[in-house]
């Protein structure tokens, strides 16, 4: 596992230098520079230990041997010597490396932490990154009842836990944290465990209390069973690492057959397991998280559209007829499917056990391995208003058009894996304009599949109400001006295009190169657009349907160029981010641009437009 390049204090001290600026500064930082209260452990290997480290107070584990140090860092003591104990709120451990669960409590103790009761701390997060160790040390169960118990009584108000190390099992015989657990569960409102062993959550002095949970765990057929009256207060529930046959055990025991009702859930996260022989083809999408990211976590913090936009009404949305495909499921979330009502009367006894979630508001799935319209099935998709859909790579073309538009937001995300063929990718193109041609009152879509020819859009837009749209297939740039002119409410775009999207072979391209002028004539492509992130694919080969022979006009420099008439016609645009190859190119056009003093007026603009350079 790859460590993290920064320590949690690292961030702490970064703040430091802002309470000295003035008396109301200091009032306003303190009360975040105290709130996290860290212990920060790393292995040394020996002959690695420089003078600065040991000299800081680096630990040696046994001076008459060829041993490993420790460099330890820790803010507790200066939180005591400053008095700000009372705004601590939250214990970070971090270990990396060959490090015994139990060297904080010397640690901590080492640096005060003993000498007052925590009585602010209710979170604590231990991560451990044990790297790439060649040997694979066994930390005994005194050490870790050490650290329980130390845990235990040094924070009394514990009412959320947070554990990541995903590949503990080699060094653990149990769950670290078992003893916390059981002690503290009765009043513990958030759980999130990354390991790769299995807590031990069955604990029968539960009370109804949990409000999230998040199990980054094997989930196996003997796991210790979940009490059942976790789903009474759950509002969040993460389950991950598991196969499809055993995602519900933990919740069922031998002898229940009554059917788990989340009575208040609301957000459901299920990943699935890889299969073990999946064969993924290389390709460049990985490239593209970071830059659809920027679009995707901006949307995930408001489910409609905010600010002083005007919202959209719901409106009786037209059927569509989703035929002609041949997945195995061309009626998925169609819920007067006759195809769905003969699923539900020939479900066998077994599908009893698929718990129920009638308050649900947001659910992700990811990695399924089989057609994505078996699981879907299982939830009411018309009440769920937002549903994201990840490395899938069955099903994808059986999703009904005119039901998905009834959500406020949907991710659709296609693995490589089985995608790739052409008959593939021009049924992922009839798919996107039946998706972009049905009315909706949707307000955030991000659609990613590894196609290779370039996408275009139709040319009537039915999602007008859209304020965050994000693809990563490859577009081509010349449906983006129809697109954006038939999105009023647009605020964040972010796309992948096509490097072969010519301006010179469509019929309604944007203007002849040096043409400036003509910007003080032609209308705006919005007003609403602030932010745009645009990954052009600069690649070697194009599509076996372009003609690239002429790769002045019908080259990447064409691309660049149509961009920068893109951001010249979006007065309302302030951020820009590409790569930086193409950044380059896209400043030099808007200074050729800006040289034009009688069309300045015009696209000032581009004057206070931040560009900024993508890197991955």
């Amino acid at each position: 596992m790859r460590q993290p390049q920064r320590s949690a204090i690292d961030w702490l001290r970064e703040l430091q230098p802002l309470t000295a600026v003035c008396h109301s500064w200091r009032q306003a930082t303190l009360p975040l520079f105290y709130k996290t209260a860290v212990c920060s452990v790393r292995e040394i290997p020996y002959g690695k230990a420089s003078t600065a480290e040991t000299s800081h107070g680096a630990l040696i584990r046994d001076p008459k041997s060829r041993a490993t140090h420790y460099s330890q860092r820790s803010n507790v003591g200066l939180i005591f010597g400053s008095k700000g104990e009372q705004y601590v709120r939250k214990l970070v451990i971090e270990l990396f490396g060959d490090v015994a669960p139990d060297a904080p409590v010397s640690i901590l103790a080492d640096a005060g932490f003993n000498s007052s009761k925590w009585l602010g701390i209710d979170s604590l997060r231990i991560a451990h990154w044990h790297g790439n160790l060649l040997r694979a040390p066994t930390y005994s169960s005194e050490s870790l009842a050490r650290l329980n118990l130390y845990l235990l009584h040094a924070l009394p108000h514990l009412s959320s836990i947070k554990y990541r190390s995903v590949d503990d099992r080699r060094y653990y015989h149990e769950f670290p944290l078992d003893g916390l657990l059981a002690s503290t569960l009765s009043r513990l409102k958030e759980v999130k465990l990354v390991s790769g062993l299995i807590p031990d959550m069955g604990s029968s002095a539960f009370l109804p209390g949990l409000v999230s949970l998040n199990l980054r765990c094997p989930i196996l057929a003997d796991a210790a069973h979940l009490p059942m009256i976790f789903a009474e207060t759950l509002e969040n529930l993460d389950i991950g690492f598991s196969s499809v046959a055993t995602i519900w055990n933990r919740f069922y025991s031998a002898g229940n057959k009554r059917r788990v009702k989340f009575k208040r859930l609301k957000t459901l996260v299920l990943e699935f397991m890889e299969p073990a022989d999946a064969k993924v083809k290389p390709s460049g999408e990985s490239k593209l998280v970071s830059l659809y990211d920027d679009c995707y976590f901006a949307s995930s913090e408001s489910s409609s559209v905010s600010g002083d936009s005007p919202t959209c009404t719901e409106s009786d949305l037209p059927t569509f007829d989703n035929t002609g495909e041949d997945d195995d499921d061309a009626t998925l979330l169609d819920p007067d499917s006759p195809t769905l009502l003969q699923f539900y009367q020939q479900r066998k006894p077994r599908d009893k056990t698929w718990p129920l979630f009638p308050k649900l508001q947001s659910l992700s799935i990811s990695k399924y391995p089989d057609s994505i319209s078996r699981i879907l099935r299982h939830f009411p998709i018309e009440s769920i208003p937002r549903i994201s859909i990840r490395d899938i790579s069955r099903g994808w073309s059986s999703l009904n058009a005119t039901a998905a538009a009834r959500l406020s937001s949907l991710r659709v995300h296609i693995s490589p894996q089985r995608f790739g063929a052409k008959h593939d990718e021009y049924r992922y193109q009839a798919w996107i304009n039946r998706l972009f041609s049905v009315s909706s009152s949707m307000v955030s879509l991000q659609l990613d599949a590894p196609t290779s020819i370039p996408i275009s859009l139709p040319d009537v837009i039915g999602l007008t109400c859209l304020s965050t749209l994000s693809f990563s297939f490859r577009i081509d740039l010349g449906t983006v001006p129809n697109l954006l002119s038939r999105l009023p409410y647009l605020k964040q775009l972010a796309m992948h295009v096509h490097p072969w999207s010519s301006w010179s072979h469509r019929c309604h391209g944007l203007l002849e190169y040096g043409d400036y002028e003509m910007l003080a004539h032609i209308p705006p492509l919005s007003r609403s657009l602030r932010k745009l992130v645009a990954y052009v694919g600069l690649d070697t080969s194009a599509s076996d349907d372009q003609d690239c022979s002429d790769s002045t006009s019908n080259g990447p420099m064409a691309v660049e160029r149509e961009l920068a008439w893109l951001l010249a016609r979006v007065p309302s645009l302030r951020l820009f981010k590409t790569e930086e190859m193409s950044s380059k190119a896209i400043r030099a056009c808007i200074d050729d641009m800006l040289s034009y003093k009688d069309i300045v007026p015009h696209i000032e603009h581009l004057l206070g437009v931040e560009i900024e350079v993508w890197k991955y």
